[in-house]
C-alpha cells in the first residue's frame, strides 16, 4: 500500500495548507478526513453542511472516456440561432423539442405575378410529425390567420391581404403537398410534400404604392409543441409499463418536456420509411422492437426524477454539423445527468442520492492503487454564471444571476467563476439548481483507480460503494469508469466522491432571471388635440364642408377624414391622406347639418376619432333648399353604394 500512502500525505498536504499547520510524514488518510473536517468548521460549517463540505473541496473529477465526465460540457448547437429565420437549403435538419420558438430554415424561396407582387417561402422548422403549431409572430408581433385554424389563411388586422400561411406537421407520408393560398409558386409540384418534416408556405405580397403595403419581408417565427417521443412508462410491454406506447413506433409516441424521455428516443434514433433520419440508432427500428443498445431503465430513472424535481426541457439541435453525442449530452444536461458508453451501452448517469452497495477494503484491491483529493486551482469553481433561454426575453439566450457557494469562495480566498451555457433549458430555477449541482461535483474528491479482483466485476457506472482502505478512512465515491483485464479478470474502478448532502443544497436554489430591457409604447392611438383641426362650411356655389388644420402627432402614418348628417349614425370615408395635408374639402349636399371626425393612423393602427362642432351646409348657387335629414340620408348611402369600390370599401 505505498502508493495509497502517498496519496495520503498529498491529500493532507492540500489540507494543512489552509490551516497553517505542518505536514508530517506518516499522514493517514484517516488523519487526512480529519483535517478536512477542522476546515469546514473553521469557515463556519456544523453537522450535516460540514459532512458535506469534507467531501467537495476536492478539485472537479476527471474519467476515462468509458465513463462519465465532470464538466466537460456539451458544446452549443452549430446549427445557428435557432430563432432566426435563414436561408439554407443544404442544412441539416432541425430537431426542435418541448415548447420553443423556432426561426426555422428556408428551403424554398420564388417570386411570383406581375412584377412578382408574390413571394413565396417554404421554411423546415423540424422533423415531425409535432404536436401542434401554436402561433406565429411577424417582426415579433403574433399573427394569426382567418382559415382552417389560427395558423392558416389570409393574416388577421395589419396583414390582412399581404400576408398568407399554410403549415403541415410533418406525418410520413403527408397526404398531399402545401400549396400557396394566392397565387402560383414557379417549380413547386405536388410532389413536393416534405414528408416528415413539420414546415410552413408563406406568401407575402409587396406593394410599394400604398402606405401601409409591405416593401420587405417581416421576420417570422414560430412557437409549437414540437417532437413526439418514446415513453417506457406508457408501454405495457415494459415492465411497469402501462399503455400503447411501443418502442419505434412513431405513431404511438407522445409530447413531452422530459429531458431523459428526449435523450432515450434520440439513442434510439428517429426513422421514417426503414431510414434513420436522426438520432443514435441503438435498437432494432421495427414497431415495438427492441431496445438492444439502451440502458432503457437509467433513462426511465431519469424521467421519473425530472418530474419529481419539474425539470424539463425545450429548444433545437440540428442532425448536422451537431454530433450525434453531443445533442444527447445537451439533453441529458437539461435533466442534470450525462451519458456513458459502457460496453456498448448507453447509459444515463443521474444525479441523486445513492446508497452504498458494498465496502472496498484493503483485501479487495491489488496492484497500483490511487485517490487524489486536489486538482489544479483553475479546475476547483466556486461560481457559475449559468445561460439559459428565456421567454421573457423573446427566447434568447441571457445569463441569470450567478450562482456561488460562499464557503468555497471563503476557502479558495477568491472568486473562480466560469459561464457555462444550458441550451436546451428554459427556466431560470432550473437552471441555477444545474449550476449549483456542476459547481458541488466540482469540489468532489477524486479522481481514485482502484484495481479490484474479478467479483467486483457486477457493479456499473453510476453505482456508488464506500472506499475504506484503511482503518479510520471511508469516503462514499460512485463509480465513473472501469476497464477490465482479459487474462486477470481484474476490474479497475475510476471512482469520485459522492456526497449526499449536495442534493438538498443544490435543489433548494431559486435563480434570478436579468432585467427585461424593451421599448415600452401603447398600441393605443389616442384622437387628435381639439386645437389640431376646425370645420367650417364652405362658401363657393357647391355646398362642401371644410376641414383646415395640422397633424399634432408626430408618429402619424395617415390621417383620416370622415363625415355624417347630425342624428345619424354612419360615418362617410371622405379620405385617407398623407400626414402633411393640412386641409380637406369634402362636397355635401346642401341645407343639412353636418358634423366631421378627423383621426390618426400610427403603426397600422387607427385611433379615436376627433369630432368637430356641426356645421350647416350652404345653398347650391346662393338659393336656399330646406332638406329633410331622413331624405338626404337615403341619398347619401345610395350614393356610397354606387361608388364602392370592387373590394366593398367605401369610395372617398
Amino acid at each position: 500500500m505505498k502508493v495509497l500512502k502517498i496519496a495520503a500525505i498529498v491529500v493532507g498536504a492540500a489540507a494543512l495548507a489552509f490551516t497553517g499547520l505542518g505536514l508530517a510524514l506518516d499522514f493517514s488518510l484517516g488523519a487526512t478526513l480529519g483535517a478536512l473536517g477542522g476546515v469546514a468548521g473553521a469557515i463556519g460549517l456544523s453537522g450535516v453542511a460540514a459532512t458535506a463540505f469534507t467531501g467537495l473541496i476536492a478539485g472537479a473529477a476527471l474519467y476515462d472516456i468509458a465513463g462519465i465526465a465532470s464538466l466537460i460540457l456539451p458544446k452549443p448547437s452549430q446549427g445557428g440561432n435557432q430563432i432566426k429565420w435563414k436561408p439554407d437549403p443544404y442544412a441539416g435538419i432541425p430537431y426542435a423539442m418541448g415548447r420553443t420558438l423556432v426561426g426555422g430554415n428556408i428551403v424554398y424561396r420564388r417570386g411570383s405575378g406581375g412584377e412578382n407582387t408574390y413571394e413565396n417561402f417554404v421554411t423546415v422548422l423540424s422533423l415531425g410529425p409535432i404536436q401542434s403549431l401554436d402561433t406565429t409572430f411577424m417582426n415579433k408581433t403574433t399573427v394569426t390567420f382567418d382559415a382552417d385554424g389560427a395558423n392558416n389563411g389570409n393574416a388577421n388586422g395589419t396583414y390582412s391581404g399581404q400576408i398568407w400561411q399554410s403549415w403541415q406537421a410533418g406525418q410520413c407520408p403527408e397526404v398531399a403537398a402545401m400549396q400557396p393560398r394566392v397565387g402560383a409558386a414557379p417549380g413547386w409540384t405536388a410532389q413536393h410534400k416534405l414528408s416528415g418534416l413539420a414546415a410552413t408556405f408563406l406568401t407575402f405580397k409587396y406593394d410599394t404604392r400604398t402606405t401601409n403595403g409591405l416593401t420587405t419581408e417581416p421576420a417570422p417565427g414560430w412557437i409549437g409543441h414540437w417532437v413526439k417521443v418514446y415513453d417506457p412508462r406508457l408501454d405495457s410491454t415494459y415492465p411497469g409499463g402501462n399503455g400503447p406506447c411501443r418502442a419505434f413506433d412513431e405513431a404511438t409516441y407522445v409530447w413531452s418536456e422530459n429531458p431523459h424521455l428526449h435523450g432515450l428516443t434520440w439513442a434510439m434514433g428517429r426513422y421514417q420509411n426503414g431510414v434513420r433520419v436522426a438520432g443514435i440508432g441503438a435498437g432494432n427500428p421495427v414497431p415495438g422492437g427492441a431496445v438492444t443498445a439502451v440502458d432503457v431503465a437509467s433513462f426511465v430513472e431519469g424521467a421519473n426524477l425530472n418530474d419529481a424535481r419539474g425539470w424539463t426541457l425545450g429548444g433545437q439541435v440540428v442532425t448536422r454539423p451537431d454530433t450525434l453525442w453531443n445533442s444527447l449530452k445537451s439533453m441529458l444536461q437539461a435533466g442534470g445527468a450525462q451519458p456513458a458508453l459502457i460496453g456498448g451501452v448507453i447509459t444515463a448517469i443521474n444525479r441523486a442520492p445513492r446508497v452504498s452497495l458494498a465496502t472496498i477494503t484493503r483485501s479487495d484491491i491489488v496492484g497500483k492503487c490511487t485517490f487524489s483529493a486536489t486538482q489544479p486551482r483553475r479546475a476547483r469553481i466556486n461560481g457559475i454564471i449559468p445561460q439559459y433561454r428565456s421567454e421573457e426575453h423573446d427566447w434568447e439566450m441571457v445569463s441569470a444571476s450567478e450562482v456561488s457557494v460562499a464557503a468555497y469562495v471563503a476557502l479558495d480566498g477568491d472568486e473562480r467563476t466560469k459561464e457555462i451555457a444550458y441550451p436546451l433549458v428554459q427556466d431560470v430555477n432550473q437552471v441555477a439548481q444545474l449550476a449549483a449541482y456542476d459547481i458541488c461535483d466540482a469540489r468532489e474528491a477524486g479522481p481514485g483507480s482502484i484495481p479490484l479482483k474479478p467479483w467486483w466485476l457486477n457493479y456499473k457506472v453510476g453505482d456508488c460503494v464506500t472506499f475504506s482502505p484503511e482503518d479510520g478512512f471511508s469516503i462514499k465515491v460512485m463509480i465513473t469508469g472501469r476497464a477490465i483485464e482479459a487474462q486477470s479478470g481484474v476490474v479497475t474502478y475510476t471512482a469520485r466522491g459522492e456526497t449526499d448532502a449536495k442534493h438538498g443544497y443544490a435543489l433548494g436554489q431559486t435563480g434570478q432571471a436579468p432585467p427585461i430591457v424593451a421599448l415600452a409604447y401603447s398600441t393605443a392611438v389616442t384622437a387628435p388635440d381639439a386645437a389640431d383641426w376646425t370645420l367650417s362650411a364652405g362658401t363657393d356655389a357647391i355646398p362642401s364642408l371644410i376641414l383646415t388644420g395640422a397633424v399634432g402627432n408626430s408618429s402619424a402614418e395617415a390621417v383620416i377624414f370622415e363625415y355624417r348628417v347630425v342624428g345619424t349614425e354612419t360615418w362617410i370615408a371622405a379620405g385617407v391622406m398623407q400626414p402633411s395635408t393640412t386641409s380637406a374639402v369634402i362636397t355635401v349636399p346642401p341645407g343639412a347639418q353636418y358634423e366631421a371626425a378627423v383621426s390618426y393612423r400610427v403603426r397600422g393602427v387607427t385611433g379615436n376619432r376627433l369630432v368637430l362642432q356641426p356645421v350647416t351646409s350652404g345653398a347650391i348657387g346662393g338659393v336656399a333648399t330646406s332638406v329633410d335629414a331622413a331624405d338626404l340620408q337615403s341619398q347619401i348611402d345610395d350614393i356610397r353604394d354606387q361608388l364602392k369600390t370592387k373590394d366593398g370599401a367605401p369610395s372617398s
